[in-house]
């Protein structure tokens, strides 16, 4: 059981930002906490990690074929996806890696996995949605949709509700956010930007802030059946982080955490579901943490209802 003392410490640490959020913040609350291995068994286990060929997917995807799961890598490039497969299978992990396509953007892409899950004769356990980037331009996708609300919300709500009625009994999803969404509200009316306001950190800002506040309202709707969560894995070294927000890996890179430590509580949630907290929290180093640090930040109940009713016109097409 944690001491009050230990509490204060860890919240006095998620005061300050940036040391919470660089490796620092993970190495003190490694320590603070005293965390076990991550040691749970997935034999038998199916996980799907999009966007799992480089970076903090890779690492997740890495971390649950040490712990036996049979992991389902995307790219979307299939030649990628199937490079990576095949290094990660030479490894010797206890688990076996398969590699797939995936446009988080494309919903014949989305369809298109979906049906090949589906094929799995035993369902699927975890669902990571990691996929996505910062794209500092405006683009599109084919629909004209904006594509970072398009990679990072849209896409992956319509390919977790398809694959709802194949999730195990008990089985964990997890949506990869960012401490980026801090900074902006949930405004359903601006989620998606306008190529005349167009800025990409706050693009991506806002599409994150979407998954932490769809995942809140959803979360206990699914459960106990299904277990959700949305994490934040801190300020992490990786090559998205470069080419998103040129500069920031360079001012930075002395305090950002490796992609392993990044992936750690994604592991931990996905391999335990997060033990006795409620459904649909937001976590940082493997515990639930607050979601609003700004004034105008908050968001109502109803909002989050918005929200999900514009998630569900969004991704009609893909039904039809």
């Amino acid at each position: 059981m944690k001491s009050m003392f230990t509490e204060f410490l860890d919240s006095a640490l998620e005061g300050t930002v940036v040391a919470s959020f660089s490796k620092l913040g993970y190495e003190a609350r490694q320590n603070l906490h005293d965390w076990e291995p991550v040691d749970t068994h997935l034999g038998g286990q199916s996980a799907l990690v999009t966007g799992s060929t480089s970076g903090l997917g890779k690492a997740i995807a890495e971390g649950l074929l040490t712990l036996g799961a049979e992991v389902h890598v995307t790219s979307r490039s299939k030649e990628r996806a199937a490079e990576t497969v095949e290094a990660l299978n030479q490894q010797g992990y206890e688990g076996r890696a398969v590699a797939h396509s995936l446009d988080t953007g494309d919903f014949e892409s989305i369809v298109a996995l979906v049906s090949e899950m589906t094929a799995l004769p035993n369902g699927l356990d975890m669902l990571i949605n990691n996929a996505g980037a910062l794209s500092p331009e405006y683009r599109t996708d084919a629909r004209g949709t904006e594509l970072t609300v398009s990679t990072h919300l849209i896409g992956p709500y319509l390919l977790t509700t398809r694959l709802r009625p194949h999730l195990t009994e008990g089985s964990r999803v997890v949506f990869m956010s960012s401490g980026g969404m801090y900074t902006q509200g949930l405004d359903v009316d601006h989620i998606e930007m306008s190529k005349e306001h167009y800025r990409g950190a706050v693009a991506y800002a806002r599409a994150k802030r979407g998954q932490v506040e769809m995942v809140t309202h959803l979360a206990p709707q699914w459960a106990p059946s299904v277990i959700m969560h949305s994490v934040h894995p801190g300020w992490v070294d990786t090559a998205g982080v470069d080419a998103g927000i040129p500069g920031f890996g360079k001012l930075m890179g002395p305090i950002l955490r490796t992609a392993e430590q990044g992936a750690d509580t994604t592991i931990w949630l996905a391999a335990t579901g997060g033990g006795k907290a409620d459904a649909g929290q937001f976590w940082l180093d493997r515990e639930p943490r607050r979601t609003v640090y700004w004034p105008g930040t908050g968001t109502t109940e109803a909002e989050r209802r918005r929200l999900i009713d514009w998630l569900d016109r969004m991704i009609e097409p893909a039904l039809s």
